[in-house]
């Protein structure tokens, strides 16, 4: 455990680690959501007029679009060279598919196989969790979609100024408020459609820095960040949804200003740094924590939530690093399973 401790210092110190704080924030948020559960039937079974509901709606907005705009800002680092666009897509392929298939499919069948996982799906189904949204796996789907889509923007130089960065971002927030209209979601191209305008902001954050620290725009951002959020409190608190499309919108007034405004007074805070280097890990094999711990606690007739919910949030975050600590011994597994080349760079 030392000597994984010693890599992932020296692969931290290599690395912006302000933005490796918002990875773990990021992350925090993800697990921390996934262990209320998205609604009654999933996570603790809150009510939906619960406190617990209130803190999970609170973030909605944040969780995902953060994770994606500091995957974008960390593409933009090291984007996709010219006549290299199916090497890029064969990495990426690797790094995201892989996982997809043998994280997807151990914890398919380990729900399928322990009681109290709050799912119930057929053994016969099992193909459909590659081509189909399946629990959180649906994020590796859509990422996937993304960079095949960035990478051909990238590769015709769609984004190489600051002009043509600002036609494709407001191309894919009109692409995001038709996602509501259409049917299906093969290969959860929703997800892609709902995230792709927060990687593309990424990219440009990291690019275009002059634009996102202009104090007029930063001042602007703030005032309509504070207005989304109100107005987003203000229908949670009275008990109100959103339909569809004011969903989208709402949701990226909140987001997208929000978002810009971390990235803007973001610091170095080592213990999140440190957590975001395994954002990925945890981001695969978090449920086997989350869920795990809940299932073990309340058989022995521990329920409390507060306490379910600490226990879970932590072994959320700890057991993927422990599990990332042995797979990493194995060049077979770390490839199988995070999607890591056989031979370490270390």
């Amino acid at each position: 455990m030392l000597r994984l401790y010693y890599m992932q210092t020296y692969k931290v110190k290599t690395k912006d680690l302000s933005i490796e704080t918002l990875r773990g924030i990021a992350v925090i948020m993800m697990v921390a959501g996934h262990v209320v559960g998205a609604s009654k039937g999933t996570g603790l079974h809150v009510e939906d007029d619960s406190g617990w509901r209130y803190f999970y709606d609170s973030f909605e907005y944040l969780r995902m679009p953060l994770f994606t705009v500091v995957s974008g800002f960390v593409y933009s680092l090291r984007p996709v060279e010219p006549g290299r666009l199916l090497e890029f897509l064969v990495g990426k392929g690797r790094r995201i598919l892989l996982p997809l298939i043998s994280v997807g499919t151990l914890h398919f069948l380990v729900q399928h196989i322990i009681p109290g996982t709050n799912a119930n799906y057929e053994i016969t189904d099992i193909w459909k969790i590659y081509l189909f949204k399946y629990e959180h796996f649906w994020f590796l789907q859509s990422i996937f979609l993304i960079f095949v889509i960035i990478s051909v923007i990238d590769n015709y130089q769609l984004i190489s100024t600051e002009k043509k960065w600002l036609v494709v971002f407001f191309i894919c927030v009109l692409l995001r408020l038709t996602m509501p209209f259409l049917q299906g979601n093969f290969f959860s191209f929703k997800g892609c459609l709902n995230l792709l305008p927060f990687f593309v902001l990424g990219c440009g954050i990291e690019r275009y820095k002059d634009l996102f620290n202009n104090k007029l725009v930063v001042r602007g951002l703030l005032v309509v960040f504070i207005l989304a959020v109100s107005i987003h409190q203000l229908y949670l608190l009275n008990g109100k949804s959103f339909d569809r499309l004011d969903y989208a919108i709402m949701s990226f007034l909140v987001a997208c200003p929000g978002i810009i405004l971390l990235f803007h007074i973001r610091k170095n805070v080592p213990v999140l740094s440190k957590l975001g280097y395994f954002a990925y890990g945890i981001y695969l094999f978090h449920v086997f924590g989350t869920a795990g711990s809940r299932i073990i606690l309340m058989h022995l007739n521990i329920t409390n939530i507060t306490f379910l919910f600490f226990v879970g949030l932590l072994t959320g975050l700890g057991l993927p690093i422990v599990f990332e600590y042995f797979i990493e011994k194995s060049p077979l597994l770390r490839t199988v399973f995070l999607g890591l080349r056989k031979k370490s760079n270390w």
